[in-house]
C-alpha cells in the first residue's frame, strides 16, 4: 500500500448508522456489515424492549484504532471506518457498523468477517438486554486471545 488508510473510529452514543464516504478513487469494492438489535422472546422476561450498551471508551477507542489499521495493512484496505453504539440500542436499530474498501471485493469482505469477529472477541463493551419484565447481561467472549486462554487454563497452580 503506497498511503496510509483513511481510517475512522467512534463510539457513539444510541444507535449507528452508515454513511456515504469519499472512499479512495482505486478501490473497486466496499464491504459493508451492519450489526442490528434482533426482536427476540424470553419464555420468562417477555419481548426484548431494547439492548443497552456499556463501553469502556478510552480502551474501546485504541483497540478499534489498531483493529482498523491492522485489518487495513492485512488486507490491503485503503479505508476502515467502525462505529460502535454506546447506550440504548431498541430491535432493529444498529449497534455496530464496519465498512471497509479495498481494491477488490475478496479483501474487503475478508476485512469485515475479521473486524466483527475482532470485536465481538476483543473490545470492552457490555450488552445488557432489557426485557419487558426484567433484564439479563450477554455473556460475553473471554478477551484473552484463544492461544492464550488455552495456555492459561493448563497451568497446574503452584
Amino acid at each position: 500500500m503506497s498511503t496510509a488508510p483513511m481510517l475512522e473510529v467512534a463510539i457513539h452514543d444510541g444507535p449507528v448508522a452508515v454513511v456515504d464516504l469519499a472512499w479512495p478513487a482505486d478501490c473497486g469494492a466496499e464491504a459493508l456489515f451492519v450489526g442490528r438489535t434482533r426482536g427476540e422472546t424470553n419464555d420468562r422476561l417477555g419481548d426484548l424492549v431494547r439492548l443497552e450498551y456499556e463501553v469502556y471508551e478510552p480502551m474501546a477507542s485504541n483497540l478499534l484504532k489498531a483493529m482498523a489499521l491492522a485489518a487495513a495493512q492485512r488486507f490491503d484496505g485503503r479505508a476502515v471506518r467502525i462505529v460502535h453504539a454506546r447506550g440504548p440500542v431498541a430491535p432493529g436499530q444498529a449497534s455496530v457498523v464496519i465498512q471497509v474498501a479495498c481494491s477488490h471485493r475478496a479483501e474487503a469482505f475478508a476485512a469485515c468477517r475479521h473486524l466483527i469477529e475482532r470485536i465481538k472477541h476483543e473490545l470492552p463493551v457490555w450488552k445488557r438486554q432489557i426485557w419487558e419484565r426484567g433484564q439479563t447481561f450477554v455473556d460475553g467472549c473471554c478477551a484473552a486471545p484463544a492461544g492464550e486462554l488455552g495456555q492459561a487454563n493448563a497451568r497446574t497452580p503452584t
